[in-house]
């Protein structure tokens, strides 16, 4: 039953009632179940049941039929959420709102537990709700005078005087209400007003359609929190380019809707809003979500209201999950497609804004919402949010649980396949690149390629970010595999590509520029990489202008490739890019998470290199700093990935390194600098013997290090084993890497010393002569890249994939053509 409540706002009613709202309850369980309603999205995120279920059972409060109903939640919030909507449904003398309490302060678990609880009844005892117009009885009244019996005969009140208003006023729902028909009075005779976005009143209706921007006023005493930096708006003004007018437009328009939307939140926390409003189905919110190109400028205005105590995505991601809860109790209603886009279009606005957490909240919340509705139709939405919540996982580096979700995937993709009668329904581009991206993070540098290859040939060319998150991606896996070249070719591609379609100040165009970064300081290592890395520092710098990993990423790409070209002998650049991205990424990220590893590592490299041009005094206290960085990256890694994998193996590589420059056992040393440095170097050979194939590049670089290293302390016998293993395996890419000439050299000297035991002038000849063949077939000569190429138009994805990879193409095209027809012969034979 739809009925009309305001202009302009139409809502459904008739829903199941929550269970919060019982018909008659006396004024101190009234503010009992007020403390839940409005402490309920901090006792979500909170509370785990575990902690307090065990007092909760032993006091007859929780019983099996409700530990069964908890256990149905696949999150902690999910089972918090359904713990809290179960004690309310409890009778009056099991006074279950004591035992809860005395449950939250007797908690099973740490101090740190018992501290956050002990927060929680805090808040919950300092919750005062005051409601004179929906309340039976006031707090200090007692219960014999709210029983009263001996009660004055109900009299008809006299007809309200009409008020002239020009528009209506949300902010004084009784005023608002007298002007209503006396029809439409009665629809909320019963509703609590005082209810948040959360649904639950006595009649939960959601607002679907609303255009709150036309008919909420601003409160008076209301002030905007953000506003857009003085200087981003004089450097936009005083540029005067069509490029930075347009810029400009765009950041007025991102802050007008988050304005809005910051209005409806405060009106929210002043209880002021419409009963059955929900944030995620506004207007406002509808607005913001249809502008994707806008969501990374959000990120600076999201961060202001944080640290205001004002959580806008927290409050749409509670509000979407009501949502959901209340569709997946009325299986008739037609908005399930309606709700499932918007949650798809909310992860988008979370990852944008680097909400990862929250982010995987809303997509569990979509699958758990379309496995409860079981139906062919819900299998490819829940095969894409499966898939989103792996990229989610890899880009946090959460690979294990990011290898569950590739699992779920695929199980959907194979039932899919099963049902669509051979029509190619699914695009599964990029499923085979998150998969690529996860191997290459696991190490399986060939599988990774293998599926990067797949991805490029199915990846959807009218989707220009999927493209740009494809390509980026197969840069990283044949610079893995030292496919140098073709490297080169995608990544200039992926530049070309991003600029035309989203622009210089885009995060795509980032994420394009970054992968040709990458490519330079492995390879070229040349000053055209420093200046690319310092544009993608400038540029991240203006697109968010805050401090953000992306900024982060920057600065240590910048760091990077100042090493690269042996910046650390002109001046310290290279060490403050480097300590500039760990600073950003600690206040990003809590300690210990996955993504600090690689700032750490590259802080602890830039230590490295800044003892060796440091005085005297305090070279010992900067490597001993750079074992400290070290060392907590691999701590990290170990937790993450184990203790033998590729990360922990360079890691490895790097503490062999700084031991090796330490001239003094320290007293928190167990042995001298040089035999740690050795077992170091060792542990990395050993760990990626197991964890890589022989012909790895990454196990070749190993050896070299370590072959590097004993010719240094003088093992000649150990390094020659570890040099040939070396130049045995090494493969011509077609490009001079240093670092393999340096082996050779090294290797031929070695064999030639005259009056040695190791010495073998015929080997060191033919050796020789290998290295005049491999720099043959390696050119020192190679180019730089050209900056020109990347303004260029880039030419059409398909033709660009049938000159990247012929072969590819051809055997993708023919497959398409058997799986056509295989699928219209079904469909007859059907």
């Amino acid at each position: 039953m739809t009925s009309t409540l305001r202009k302009n706002t139409f809502v459904i009613s008739e829903m199941p009632a929550a269970p919060l709202v019982p018909g008659h309850v006396s004024g101190m369980d009234r503010q009992n179940l007020m403390r839940l309603k409005v402490n309920r999205i901090a006792l979500v995120q909170e509370l785990k049941v575990e902690h307090i279920l065990g007092s909760l059972i032993r006091n007859g409060i929780v019983t099996e039929q409700d530990c069964r109903r908890i256990e149905t939640g696949r999150t902690p919030q999910d089972r918090a959420r359904i713990l809290i909507d179960i004690l309310p449904t409890k009778n009056k003398e099991s006074d279950w709102y004591k035992c809860f309490r005395d449950a939250l302060l007797n908690p099973e678990g740490g101090s740190n537990v018992k501290q956050r609880y002990r927060s929680l009844v805090e808040f919950l005892d300092n919750t005062m709700i005051h409601r004179p117009t929906s309340q039976a009885g006031k707090f200090s009244e007692t219960e014999s005078r709210a029983n009263n019996k001996i009660q004055y005969p109900r009299y008809k009140a006299l007809p309200l005087i009409s008020k002239r208003q020009t528009e209506p006023n949300v902010l004084n729902l009784e005023e608002e209400a007298a002007e209503r028909p006396r029809d439409l009075l009665s629809v909320n005779n019963d509703i609590d007003k005082m209810s948040l976005w959360s649904g639950e009143s006595q009649k939960p209706m959601m607002l679907v359609k609303g255009f709150f921007h036309q008919w909420i006023p601003t409160p008076d005493n209301f002030r905007s929190l953000i506003d857009l930096p003085s200087s981003v708006r004089h450097s936009l003004e005083k540029a005067g380019t069509q490029e930075a007018y347009d810029l400009l437009r765009q950041e007025q328009t991102a802050l007008h809707y988050l304005r809005r939307l910051e209005v409806i939140s405060a009106l929210a926390r002043r209880r002021q809003l419409p009963v059955g409003f929900e944030l995620c189905m506004c207007d406002t919110v509808q607005e913001l979500l249809s502008h994707p190109e806008l969501f990374h400028l959000y990120l600076k205005y999201v961060r202001t209201l944080q640290d205001a105590d004002v959580n806008i995505a927290r409050d749409m991601t509670t509000s979407y999950a009501s949502v959901l809860d209340m569709l997946a109790a009325d299986l008739t209603s037609g908005l399930h497609r309606q709700v499932v886009d918007i949650g798809f279009k909310l992860v988008e606005l979370l990852v944008a804004v680097e909400m990862w957490s929250l982010a995987e909240e809303v997509l569990q919340n979509i699958i758990n919402f379309l496995r409860a509705n079981p139906a062919i139709e819900n299998w490819i939405d829940e095969y894409k949010a499966l898939v989103k919540l792996m990229a989610v996982r890899n880009d946090t580096y959460e690979l294990q649980a990011a290898q569950q979700s590739y699992f779920s995937a695929a199980q959907i993709a194979f039932q899919v396949q099963m049902m669509s009668f051979g029509q190619k329904v699914l695009n599964e581009g990029r499923m085979h690149q998150e998969l690529g991206a996860m191997m290459l993070e696991y190490g399986s540098i060939h599988t990774s390629f293998s599926w990067c290859k797949q991805a490029l040939q199915e990846v959807d060319p009218d989707d220009p970010e999927a493209v740009v998150e494809v390509v980026t991606h197969a840069v990283m896996t044949h610079c893995a595999c030292w496919q140098v070249k073709k490297a080169e070719t995608l990544a200039i591609f992926a530049v070309q590509f991003a600029l035309d379609r989203f622009g210089k100040h885009h995060p795509m165009y980032l994420k394009a520029l970054n992968s040709l970064c990458h490519l330079s300081n492995e390879f070229k290592q040349d000053s055209i990489g420093v200046q690319l890395a310092t544009e993608l520092l400038e540029t991240t710098e203006k697109v968010y202008n805050c401090e953000t990993l992306h900024l982060a990423t920057a600065h240590r790409t910048l760091s990077k490739a100042l090493m690269a070209v042996q910046g650390y002998r002109v001046n310290d650049d290279y060490y403050t890019h480097a300590m500039e991205a760990v600073r950003i990424a600690r206040g990003q990220l809590p300690d210990g998470h996955a993504l600090l590893h690689p700032f750490l590592a590259n802080f602890a490299m830039a230590l490295q290199w800044k003892s060796l041009h440091c005085p005297k005094e305090v070279k010992d206290s900067t490597l001993r700093w750079a074992e400290t960085e070290a060392k907590l990256a691999l701590n990290i890694i170990i937790n993450h990935y184990g203790d033998i994998s590729l990360r922990s193996a360079q890691v490895h590589t790097l503490l062999g390194q700084i031991y090796s420059k330490r001239n003094e056992k320290h007293p928190d040393m167990n042995d001298q600098p040089m035999v740690l440095a050795e077992k170091h170097l060792v542990t990395a050979v050993e760990y990626l013997k197991l964890c890589q194939p022989s012909s790895s590049n990454y196990l070749l670089l190993a050896h070299a290090t370590l072959g590097t290293f004993l010719t240094v302390i003088g093992k000649h016998d150990k390094a020659i084993y570890h040099l040939k293993q070396v130049l045995m395996s090494v493969e011509s890419t077609g490009h001079y890497l240093r670092w393999v000439e340096v082996c050779f050299q090294t290797l031929i000297t070695l064999l030639q010393t005259e009056g040695a035991s190791f010495a073998n002038p015929e080997e060191g000849d033919r050796m020789q002569v290998m290295l005049s063949q491999w720099l043959k077939n390696n050119p020192k000569e190679d180019a730089p890249i050209d900056k020109t190429q990347l303004n260029k138009a880039p030419p059409i994805f398909q033709d660009f994939l049938e000159k990247f990879d012929t072969w590819g193409s051809a055997v993708h095209k023919i497959q398409n053509i058997k799986d056509s027809v295989k699928g219209v012969s079904l469909f007859k034979i059907k």
